[in-house]
């Protein structure tokens, strides 16, 4: 951590140094500077603040298949019965074999290092944030929501992989090089905390247009989900509803719509400024011909009602050598120009689904069967009506599995929050899983550098 952490003390003057993303349409532009730029500088203007966000923003898509660019869909994927890699690769194996080591590379860059970078790099836009003394107070408090809501997800996403994390809220590495790890539950009471911030600084409105950048829906979606995973129905129900009833976002009523730019479901959007989506890109075959690298699992693919449309939409197949590969065709997009296609992080469909589980856990139960068949009309399947709590619960949990499959990990991480990850994976993958799978190993170069962090149980 100390190592990472020293990397990243001069951000700023790496941030001011990404013209493409200063000249996007998508921010404010900001002509690139001659020379390096102090963030007391940087932090002066509006369009300065703005332009160190948009940066920001850059490094989360940078680099492919990091934890919030593709990575958290790909290798929870592999680590659940979603998804598996086609041909061997030494990493990919051990995600999909749940036998993971210390050192494997993955864990250790693409999700420890880049999101620890991300978290740094928020934490040190905050603290230029509260020092500025110029900024307009409309642009300070967006900025301030925004980046309270970018540290509270890569934090969401840790602690479900790796469990109990250091919380590091500052940029004094001589501090964050030996922080301990903060217990998960201590964790989820500060994102509450943060999101709830974030909810009175984001706009309700902004950005009108350009989902890019999140607004108050963005913070109410995760502090949403939030409430979800630590059985917090009612407040799950309370914010999930705040987004369904306010008429900002639908359903799309084509399951072709969904994933495109402009999709009405989209609430926060993931911008690259010269790629389409990782997803597309790691899914998608380079022809009709070619086996992708990555295909569902056959548990997945039985799991498809055979009347359902997200069958015949969401997935394509392609024949090689006779054998018949399935693969996520959500993201439809492999390469091209001009870019097409946005990663969506937030959609409506998620919440509806949130809503229905929590309204179940609280003898809701016409009304979470009413939020259920919205989803199920959409695919093209005919009501349900469960008689009882039990039945209801594996209905919604089937009904999570097939809308969101290969998407940021949600699978993965239903399984182990509703104690099913032992049920469902020892029989898929047989002698493989052990219950200690559940959490990734702390990376060993990270147990090396601070003394101060222990192991996952089974590592």
């Amino acid at each position: 951590m100390k190592k990472l952490i020293k990397t990243y003390i001069h951000l700023f003057t790496l941030t001011a140094l990404f013209p493409s993303i200063l000249s996007c349409k998508k921010f404010v532009a900001v002509d690139p500077p001659q020379t390096a730029i102090t963030s007391a500088e940087l932090f002066s203007t509006d369009q300065g603040a703005i332009s160190a966000v948009a940066g920001l923003y850059s490094q989360m898509s940078l680099t492919n298949l990091n934890m919030t660019n593709g990575g958290a869909t790909v290798y929870c994927g592999l680590s659940s019965d979603e998804i598996v890699n086609t041909t061997t690769n030494a990493s990919f194996d051990q995600l999909k074999n749940n036998a993971l080591t210390a050192d494997n590379s993955i864990i250790s860059s693409r999700f420890w290092t880049l999101s620890y970078r991300i978290i740094y790099q928020a934490n040190a836009i905050l603290e230029s944030l509260a020092s500025s003394i110029t900024l307009a107070p409309p642009v300070k408090n967006q900025l301030r929501g925004e980046m309270l809501l970018v540290r509270a997800l890569h934090y969401f996403y840790l602690i479900n992989c790796f469990g109990d994390m250091p919380y590091i809220t500052s940029t004094d590495y001589k501090v964050n090089a030996s922080f301990p790890r903060t217990a998960v539950t201590a964790i989820y009471s500060s994102l509450v905390s943060d999101l709830k911030e974030a909810q009175g600084l984001l706009s309700d409105s902004y950005p009108s247009t350009n989902k890019g950048r999140p607004n108050k829906s963005a913070a109410t979606a995760l502090l949403a989900r939030i409430y979800l995973y630590q059985k917090d129905w009612v407040n799950a129900e309370a914010q999930s509803s705040n987004i369904i009833n306010s008429g900002k976002y639908s359903l799309a009523s084509s399951l072709n719509a969904v994933f495109a730019p402009s999709s009405p479901e989209a609430i926060w959007l993931l911008l690259r400024d010269n790629n389409n989506t990782a997803e597309g890109t790691n899914f998608v075959p380079a022809s009709s011909t070619s086996r992708p690298q990555f295909a569902i699992t056959n548990s997945l693919l039985n799991s498809f009602d055979s009347n359902d449309n997200r069958k015949n939409v969401w997935l394509q197949k392609n024949v090689v050598n006779n054998q018949t590969y399935y693969f996520p065709y959500k993201y439809k997009i492999r390469t091209s120009t001009p870019v097409s296609e946005y990663l969506i992080i937030f959609r409506l469909a998620e919440l509806y689904l949130i809503r229905a589980e929590a309204e179940a856990n609280q003898n809701k139960l016409a009304q979470a069967e009413a939020d259920i068949n919205l989803i199920r009309k959409r695919a093209g399947l005919s009501n349900i009506s469960a008689t009882d709590l039990s039945g209801l619960l594996t209905i919604i949990e089937h009904e999570r599995q097939i809308e969101l499959f290969a998407e940021w990990g949600h699978r993965w991480f239903d399984l182990k929050r509703t104690g099913r990850a032992d049920a469902i994976l020892s029989s898929v993958k047989g002698s493989n899983w052990q219950s200690t799978d559940q959490l990734y190993p702390v990376p060993l170069g990270e147990l090396q550098t601070n003394p101060f962090l222990i192991q996952n149980p089974g590592y």
